[in-house]
């Protein structure tokens, strides 16, 4: 308690608002933190995109946050996962009619076929997978495109790609 200059008693701030106050204001930063726009907000979620006999293809989209540039190569980002637990399988060809050819690399390198093992998840990027090379239009980021996928034993499956990132959040 304090003392004021007429002589009245006035109650100072308790140690019980003190020990709130710091929590309160965090819990108001973060709130407003929240709250701020999401740029990739309007861009589609990952998910199942097609599935074609054991193989399930997940989180397709190709590499373009500002979209793709007519003439330029994309990789291709792609999860496939094989739900057979004994039957192998192989990704054998990939088109699009954006794309003049696709090409299958792993380790950076072109190769025929890419192994999908029984049981396993194989995530496409980079160094390993697919890329569209020399886009034959632009797109805008969010834009979708027919794409085939091919197997070796699961056989051919056509489903819609995007371009530019997956959103990460609803």
């Amino acid at each position: 308690m304090a003392t004021t200059t007429t002589g009245t008693t006035r109650r100072l701030p308790g140690r019980r608002v003190l020990r709130w106050l710091p929590a309160a204001l965090l819990g108001v930063g973060m709130l407003t933190a929240c709250s701020s726009p999401d740029p990739y907000q309007s861009l589609p979620q990952g998910g199942v995109d097609a599935t074609s006999g054991a193989i399930v293809v997940t989180d397709l989209w190709v590499q373009g946050p500002q979209g793709l540039t007519e003439g330029t190569d994309a990789p291709l980002r792609l999860t496939l996962t094989n739900e057979s637990p004994t039957v192998a399988d192989t990704l054998v060809g990939v088109s699009t009619p954006i794309a003049e050819h696709t090409a299958l690399v792993s380790s950076g390198q072109a190769v025929k076929t890419i192994a999908i093992p029984a049981g396993a998840q194989v995530d496409l990027e980079r160094q390993n997978g697919v890329v569209l090379e020399h886009v034959r239009r632009n797109l805008r980021a969010g834009e979708w495109f027919p794409i085939t996928l091919t197997f070796a034993n699961a056989g051919p499956v056509t489903t819609q790609a995007c371009a530019g990132p997956l959103a990460a959040t609803s």
